[in-house]
């Protein structure tokens, strides 16, 4: 049952993708794909998350935390640009 459930809760995490994939092709303005990117890396570090209690293996969730923290950077980074037109 519980292999069940992580299968069944991967599935739906890579069904989530596919919203924010149409949106970062689509999205009519740039805030909109950025939000978008936003939203898929979080969905893919939940999915990096259960995969590595799956796999029992530690190094996946290292891959989370960096790809979390580059994700987090990244968006403020963008957003901060978008708004003042300077990063720094």
């Amino acid at each position: 049952m519980n292999s069940l459930l992580l299968d069944a809760s991967l599935t739906f995490m890579v069904i989530a993708i596919i919203p924010c994939i149409y949106r970062v092709i689509k999205g009519p303005t740039i805030p909109d794909r950025v939000i978008a990117v936003d939203a898929m890396t979080t969905v893919i570090v939940a999915m990096l998350g259960i995969y590595s209690y799956v796999q029992g293996s530690v190094f996946f969730m290292d891959v989370a935390l960096v790809l979390a923290i580059i994700s987090f950077v990244g968006t403020v980074t963008i957003s901060k640009y978008l708004d003042e037109g300077v990063v720094f």
